[in-house]
Formats: C-alpha cells, sequence, structure tokens
C-alpha cells in the first residue's frame, strides 16, 4: 500500500460532466462518469481501494491518512495510489476518484 503525490497536479474536472446520486454518501455529494467518480466532501470522506487508483484535488485542503501514515494535501495536488486499501480524505474538499 502506498500514496505518492504526483508532478503536474490535478487534471480538471467539470461537475456537470458527472451524474450525481439524489441522496449523500457519507455527508458528501457523489458524482459518476464511467470509472471516474466526483466527491464533494464538508469534512471526511472513506474510500476502500484494491487497485491503483489516481486522486485529483480540486478545491480545498485537508489530509488523506491511512493505515500507515498520513498526506496533506491542498487544490491542485494529484496523487496516485497502489492498492491503497481503506484510506480517507479529511477536510471539506472536492476532488476525483479514478481506477488507473
Amino acid at each position: 500500500m502506498k500514496i505518492d503525490k504526483i508532478a503536474g497536479g490535478a487534471r480538471p474536472s467539470d461537475k456537470k460532466d458527472f451524474a450525481f446520486a439524489e441522496n449523500e454518501v457519507q455527508g458528501a455529494r457523489v458524482g459518476k462518469n464511467g470509472a471516474k467518480r466526483y466527491i464533494a466532501s464538508a469534512r471526511r470522506f472513506k474510500l476502500r481501494g484494491e487497485e491503483n487508483e489516481r486522486i485529483d484535488v480540486l478545491a480545498g485542503s485537508g489530509a488523506i491518512k491511512w493505515k500507515r501514515g498520513e498526506i496533506p494535501f491542498a487544490a491542485g495536488d494529484a496523487f496516485l495510489t497502489e492498492a491503497p486499501g481503506e484510506y480517507e480524505l479529511n477536510g471539506a474538499c472536492e476532488f476525483t476518484v479514478e481506477k488507473t
């Protein structure tokens, strides 16, 4: 399990390209476009990934926490995960997650 910040920063995504669920999930608005999810979270959002994923932080700041540590993030940051298992993004933020 590994989470690394990557150079180049976040790839932009437009909310209107995503179909959002009517109900909130974990207090967040969640949209989907194929294998990509758009999450607008007010404070904390838990994820579980067995595959590699790319996280693009579009707005806000906070920290990604997982079993082995914590890494801060801010708008414009991007991360790659390798079979991360359970992890969470803490902080008011908007981000996309895509399996790679």
